[in-house]
């Protein structure tokens, strides 16, 4: 096996660019928005509001014209925008096109996930967490080097943010090229799949949409309240830190970067586990641990710089984006397997809606972040006895 192949490469020069100035648009918009975190969570909630309907509509798109074709599309336009903000001085400008050029981008995600999905796809199931696990982990390195640039990019000047859009618009252009390169996902799905994918095929056609996705409905609901519970978390970290805390904007970077290696470990080691047969629900339950305690922690200890900040260097993300992949890849035909992507984005990014809505209320209204994590701690304790109660480690029998 290659230390990289060409679809991880892609994975992780995509997430560079967003590593680069993903952490600091809320500190952004919170500039902006004159300090006032109603305002600033309502800007940066729309966004992801809009999302939900559009990775459904990109999701559902993909299974029609083919992945490859929207990742290239995502990508070209995720180039075109860090061009554009670089150019732009006006903040509300910078707003509209920061919605506009992000609807577009999230494309990527639905159909980066159906890529992979398809082409892997085999008799054997199984060996998806190692693809997943592996993609992930790349993912991870590309966000630690994102992170670990923009940090020092920042360190010269916390307020001038075109070095940030300078850097996104080099590494977006390179993994445009890169999906170039990518092989046919027909032609390597009939590679993997020989002469089941006819057998398979046939077996699709009477399947409905409702049918097809009932048996991941849970894991969807459980992935919003993941991400309602991470974004009360982060939403508003980087500000936390700088207004609460007094301490550099930078160092919430560092700590991102930190996480984001660490997360390179753990993303490798869930994928082998999946492949070895470890409990997918089990692996979801500790995922979702991980949302209880680190918020809650950061709660109790908000005083402290040190732990705080700590704590963040603790990846939360790791586990739950190996497995949701997987088991949807397991339990979804593959003629909606885009949707199905596509409502995995869909309910990651209304959580972060979500998430971000609430967290702008509670500050705004008790004037103080703190509180944001124990919310945050309560919906992913919520979110485990859901599991606990509903989520099933074997959804169906090898359906499709």
């Amino acid at each position: 096996m290659t230390i990289m192949n060409r679809s991880e490469i892609v994975y992780l020069l995509y997430h560079f660019p967003v590593a680069l100035s993903n952490p600091f648009i809320s500190y952004y918009f919170y500039t902006i928005s004159g300090g006032d975190f109603w305002g600033a969570g309502l800007i940066i909630s729309i966004p992801y509001i809009i999302f939900i309907f559009s990775t459904a509509f990109f999701g559902r798109l993909s299974d029609r014209i083919g992945s490859k074709n929207l990742v290239a599309f995502a990508l070209l336009m995720q180039c075109l925008s860090f061009i554009v903000y670089y150019n732009i001085t006006t903040p509300w400008i910078f707003f509209f096109a920061y919605i506009g050029f992000n609807i577009l981008i999230s494309a990527f995600s639905p159909a980066y996930n159906r890529y992979i999905s398809v082409t892997t796809e085999s008799s054997d199931q199984t060996e998806q967490g190692n693809v997943f696990g592996r993609l992930t982990m790349w993912a991870s390195f590309g966000f630690f080097l994102g992170s670990i640039l923009a940090s020092l990019l920042l360190d010269n000047d916390s307020s001038n943010f075109q070095p940030l859009f300078f850097m996104a618009t080099l590494f977006s252009a390179i993994a445009f090229i890169g999906v170039l390169f990518l092989d046919s996902e027909k032609r390597l799905a009939k590679l993997n799949n020989q002469e089941e994918a006819s057998i398979r095929i046939e077996n699709e056609i009477e399947i409905s949409y409702l049918e097809g996705l009932k048996p991941i409905a849970i894991l969807l609901f459980l992935i919003l309240l993941a991400q309602t519970s991470v974004s009360l978390y982060a939403s508003f970290f980087t500000i936390f830190i700088e207004v609460e805390l007094y301490q550099p904007v930078s160092r919430a970077a560092v700590a991102n970067s930190i996480a984001t290696l660490i997360g390179m470990v753990v993303s490798f080691f869930v994928g082998r586990k999946i492949t070895g047969g470890f409990s997918k629900k089990f692996l979801i339950l500790i995922g979702l641990s991980i949302y209880f305690i680190l918020p809650t922690l950061t709660y109790i200890f908000a005083e402290n710089p040190f732990i705080v900040i700590a704590l963040y260097c603790i990846p939360a993300y790791s586990i739950l984006f190996v497995v949701a992949p997987v088991v949807i890849s397991d339990n979804t035909p593959q003629k909606i397997r885009g949707l199905a992507m596509g409502l995995y984005s869909a309910g990651s990014f209304g959580g972060q809606a979500l998430g971000t809505i609430l967290s702008a209320y509670i500050a705004d209204s008790l004037e103080t972040i703190r509180y944001n994590f124990l919310v945050a701690g309560i919906i992913a304790f919520s979110g485990i006895i859901l599991g606990i109660l509903f989520f099933k480690d074997n959804i169906v029998e090898n359906p499709w």
